[in-house]
């Protein structure tokens, strides 16, 4: 069984047990979590989101990424600037995907 989850405008293709990374430092609500698809044999395909389904997930932790450095350079005439910043996560772990047609998952 996995689902097509929608989570902050970006989508993760889940099964259960599997962790996600969704960028962002706050808490995932359930609200934010929209089920657009599950696969159990039988295709579920929501018009926009499956009706009652539910996914049962966890916080793992939260970090930040890696380093992004930014240049800024303009030729001939001395201009150089330099950003950087680090995007933060957070590691979903999904305990179960529940249907409207079973309700465990």
């Amino acid at each position: 069984m996995y689902a097509l989850l929608e989570i902050r405008g970006k989508q993760y293709k889940v099964k259960e047990g599997s962790a996600i990374l969704v960028p962002g430092w706050d808490e995932v609500k359930p609200e934010e979590i929209n089920v657009l698809m599950v696969k159990d044999g039988t295709t579920l395909i929501g018009t926009p989101t499956v009706k009652d389904a539910k996914v049962d997930y966890e916080t793992v932790r939260q970090f930040k990424g890696r380093k992004i450095n930014v240049w800024r350079f303009k030729s001939k005439v001395n201009y150089h600037r330099k950003k950087s910043h680090r995007i933060h996560y957070t590691v979903l772990k999904i305990n179960s995907i529940k249907t409207p047609v079973t309700t465990e998952g």
